[in-house]
């Protein structure tokens, strides 16, 4: 099974806390931290293993700590994107695709295909459905092309990117130079009719996670653009994990 980085920081210990319990059972987990004089020996147990970076660089500069791995392809995540289900066959089978195609990256995102009337599309079976997805190619530098969703990454392709804009922050990383750089690679967004509101953003049923945060506040406990099982658990999460949190959370319906 491909490997999963979660990226975290420990200011954000709340999320932290919530990505590593929702993939407790999954063993093939590699956690990517600030080094730092916080005990977290309990969260560290839970990761096959745990890979220190300096808070001081910028955002791509700390992801470079990552070029020791002996890995070709990794599912590449923030601890804010809180992964609810997910289906490891289509995960696999897209590993391979990607392997037999050449493909750099797939962005686990929703995007309806019609932004990008250059796209080109693969089809490829979803294993938990009678319903296809398609893979569409995107090339298009204003349609983010790079972005720091959840995605399956060739992490030498990853790599590159970090390589060449060591110098940028979170915040920075998407902007045009970053997306132009880009169309180089062949990268891949997902589509179905079948896709699920997860908060901010759109997903899959074979990869269902929930934006947590945005802008520093965590979603709205309704009216938060979250489908009915997706806010169950939501609640759950907030029940469990966040009743002392110093993060605010958001207004009812305000996600902007």
């Amino acid at each position: 099974m491909i490997n999963y980085v979660v990226y975290s920081h420990t200011d954000y210990l709340d999320a932290l806390n919530v990505q590593t319990s929702c993939l407790k059972d999954y063993k093939n987990k590699i956690l990517l931290i600030n080094r730092s004089d916080v005990e977290l020996s309990s969260i560290y147990s839970q990761y096959k293993d745990v890979i220190l970076y300096d808070d001081n660089l910028p955002y791509a500069s700390r992801l470079l700590a990552l070029s020791h791995l002996d890995l070709r392809y990794v599912l590449f995540i923030h601890d804010i994107d809180a992964v609810i289900e997910k289906d490891d066959a289509t995960i696999n089978q897209l590993v391979k695709l990607m392997d037999s195609q050449g493909i750099d990256r797939i962005d686990l995102q929703y995007q309806a295909p019609e932004k990008n009337p250059h796209s080109h599309k693969i089809k490829a079976k979803h294993k938990t459905e009678a319903r296809d997805f398609i893979l569409t190619k995107q090339d298009d530098p204003i349609e983010y092309i790079y972005n720091v969703n959840p995605s399956i990454w060739k992490l030498s392709s990853f790599l590159d990117i970090m390589r060449n804009f060591a110098e940028l922050n979170y915040r920075d990383i998407e902007l045009l130079p970053t997306q132009y750089y880009c169309t180089k690679f062949k990268v891949y967004k997902l589509y179905s009719e079948n896709f699920l509101n997860c908060g901010y953003l759109q997903c899959l049923p074979f990869f269902q996670f929930i934006h947590l945060t945005h802008t520093g506040r965590f979603l709205p406990l309704k009216d938060n653009n979250l489908e009915k099982h997706l806010q169950v658990a939501y609640l759950k999460i907030v029940d469990d994990f966040l009743g002392d949190t110093s993060m605010p959370f958001r207004s009812a319906g305000k996600l902007h």
